[in-house]
């Protein structure tokens, strides 16, 4: 199927069915497909699922590719450092370290 359109109306989505212009008509468009009611609903279920998918679908990618929120990504870095600055040995301290300089 192509040229079909999935519009989000004020009544919800509906299918919206390939036309061309034609300046002798009303709106300024001709449908270029006609159908009867069965098929028309038909149509109108498969778009809908196919709709519905796609958008899952973008959804889950979004999701993916989102960054992990500034809180968490704060906590791993101080649980990365506080791991490097436990395996640095210990600074001496006392005279000794003092006159060593």
């Amino acid at each position: 199927m192509d040229d079909f359109k999935v519009v989000n109306g004020k009544n919800g989505l509906f299918l919206g069915a390939p036309s061309k212009p034609d300046p002798g008509t009303r709106s300024g468009y001709r449908a270029t497909v006609r159908t009867d009611r069965a098929t028309q609903e038909r149509l109108d279920s498969a778009a809908y699922g196919a709709y519905n998918a796609a958008v899952e679908k973008l959804v889950a990618r979004a999701e993916a590719v989102r960054p992990a929120p500034i809180k968490e990504q704060m906590a791993k870095a101080a649980e990365a450092a506080s791991k490097e600055n436990a395996a640095r040995p210990a600074p001496e301290k006392g005279k000794e370290a003092r006159d060593a300089r």
